[in-house]
């Protein structure tokens, strides 16, 4: 079984399309650390300056293990400067 993190996230006002371009590397580097089996990123429609990651862990401690890495840095460095606030974040398990 894994677990599926829901991570959302609004961009500066302005910065929505930098963070948009920014999302790719950011969804690279979640994709090489160790226990994540999938990461994907979603753009909300009615809100276009929020965000979501939807990211496939082995367990919730392969996603705080992987905070505790330089790789976490790398990541959140991609998208830092347009990052206006992390609105919440959360771990699901699939039924």
């Amino acid at each position: 079984m894994s677990i599926v993190e829901n991570a959302h996230l609004r961009a500066k006002a302005g910065h929505e399309e930098a963070m948009k371009a920014a999302l790719p590397k950011a969804l690279a580097i979640l994709a090489s650390a160790e226990g994540c089996h999938e990461a994907s990123a979603l753009r909300c429609v009615e809100r276009p300056d929020e965000f979501q990651f939807v990211i496939r862990w082995t367990d919730v401690q392969s996603h705080l293990d992987f905070r505790e890495t330089p790789l976490f840095a790398d990541y959140r460095a991609t998208f830092s400067e347009h990052l206006e606030a992390v609105i919440g974040f959360a771990h699901y398990e699939e039924l």
